[in-house]
């Protein structure tokens, strides 16, 4: 009897295991990562594909609840004409799921520059005002801390009544 009861105990472990949290959140994170995207606004006439990158870094309020900022861009280069469009933000992150699975979202500065190469002088242009951020991810342990995390973004920028959306791509690396 003591053998059967040893066995079930064994057994019961690893589901017990498997309700565990995974990942785990807590304390300082920040994450980092590249890929592409196109600009999906009307002002680009058709969707335009460039890359782009972000930088996020944050706390920890419940393994569910990150809090934190980023700085997202995107940026796409033709002949002598280079556009980009940014954001700086504040992030929230949500867990809805004891997965990886996140949604994020996030309200600041949006920034768009036009830079036009040319062969005496180079010309560029900068326009700034609302940023927002929507998008989510999922993160993949791959060490203690170290998360593999692909995510879907989109950048919305209000600049002079103007608004234009960039959706992104990207694979990154986040430490918690």
């Amino acid at each position: 009897m003591p053998l059967v009861a040893a066995a079930a105990l064994a057994l019961a472990t690893p589901a017990g295991a498997q309700d565990a949290p995974s990942p785990r959140h807590q304390g300082f994170w920040i994450g980092f990562g590249i890929g592409a995207g196109s600009d999906l606004s009307d002002q680009a006439r058709d969707a335009r594909s460039g890359g782009g990158g972000y930088l996020r870094l944050g706390g920890t309020i419940t393994p569910q609840l990150l809090i934190g900022g980023e700085l997202t861009g995107w940026v796409r280069r033709q002949d002598d004409v280079t556009v980009s469009r940014s954001v700086a933000v504040g992030t929230i992150t949500f867990y809805p799921t004891r997965q990886g699975f996140f949604l994020r979202s996030g309200l600041g500065f949006g920034a768009f520059t036009l830079l036009v190469s040319g062969a005496i002088a180079d010309i560029t242009l900068t326009e700034e005002g609302l940023g927002a951020l929507f998008g989510g991810g999922y993160d993949v342990q791959i060490g203690r801390n170290l998360f593999l995390t692909p995510n879907l973004d989109f950048l919305v920028q209000v600049i002079n009544d103007d608004t234009a959306v960039v959706g992104l791509l990207t694979i990154g690396l986040t430490w918690h």
